[in-house]
């Protein structure tokens, strides 16, 4: 789906042409019912501002108070559970074909984000690495029953960036988990084992509820904007150079916020 300059900014991935991909996806959906049973979820993880369902986020991120970039926390129960998941083969697939799709339609956001990335890890190796050869930093899990968003948008996501959304679960798509693209006046039919990469920072967007009875659950891989801001300032977060006293890293940071959407629009692919 391209804007009126032909710029790309929701990319229909649909489903690799292997005829296999159908036992891939059940299995992934599979491996995340097993791991909501084993999983503790807190209220705020089940009841949130994106709906009544269960979900748990893994990697590292930055912003929403923090020094520096950091992986996520959780109990021990819980990352055991997550762990397990992530080395799931057909999660690997699903990573594989997110991140393959991400370097072929959106390759300047690709390139910037397996920068920043490699920049991150060496200057902080303890960070973690959810997918051997994805360039995203962090994974939330949807573990439904019913992960059915409201409307909302991923405010935290760098904006012109797209985050990979994986639709999983055994559920009628032709009855219900369509995508809802609110600025665009468009609803999308979403099934089980498709992905879509999706500016979610920029686009308002939610989920069409399923039929009493089935399941759906989501994997989404994405970026916080703050990592490539750290990157930016040379691995410092804005508040210690807007609280410092070096007035020209101050003025150089006001000039870069003020710049930062003119790079956003030249990072998107022409098609």
């Amino acid at each position: 789906l391209c804007d009126r300059s032909r710029r790309g900014m929701v990319h229909l991935i649909g489903t690799p042409r292997d005829p296999n991909w159908p036992k891939v996806h059940t299995e992934a959906a599979r491996v995340i019912e097993k791991g909501r049973v084993a999983c503790k979820f807190s209220p705020d993880q089940l009841d949130h501002s994106r709906g009544n369902f269960a979900v748990e986020a893994i990697g590292y991120s930055h912003g929403g108070g923090q020094v520096e970039p950091s992986n996520t926390q959780h109990s021990v129960q819980n990352l055991k559970v997550l762990t397990s998941i992530l080395a799931n083969q057909a999660v690997k697939c699903l990573s594989g074909v997110a991140n393959a799709s991400y370097k072929r339609y959106c390759p300047t956001m690709y390139q910037e984000f397996k920068e920043n990335d490699e920049a991150l890890r060496r200057w902080k190796p303890s960070l973690r690495r959810n997918f051997e050869k994805s360039v995203f930093a962090a994974t939330t899990i949807n573990f439904g029953p019913q992960s059915i968003t409201n409307i909302h948008i991923d405010s935290r996501n760098r904006a012109p960036a797209s985050c990979a959304v994986t639709s999983l679960g055994p559920f009628d798509s032709t009855y219900g988990g369509e995508l809802v693209l609110w600025n665009l006046g468009l609803i999308v039919r979403f099934p089980p084992g498709c992905t879509i990469l999706l500016p979610s920072a920029l686009i308002v967007h939610s989920n069409l509820p399923i039929q009493p009875g089935e399941s759906r659950y989501s994997i989404t891989q994405y970026s916080a904007a703050a990592l490539s801001h750290f990157v930016d300032n040379g691995f410092r977060n804005d508040v210690v150079i807007l609280e410092g006293r070096d007035t020209g890293a101050k003025n150089e940071l006001l000039m870069a916020r003020r710049n930062r959407w003119k790079k956003a629009l030249n990072s998107y692919h022409v098609w």
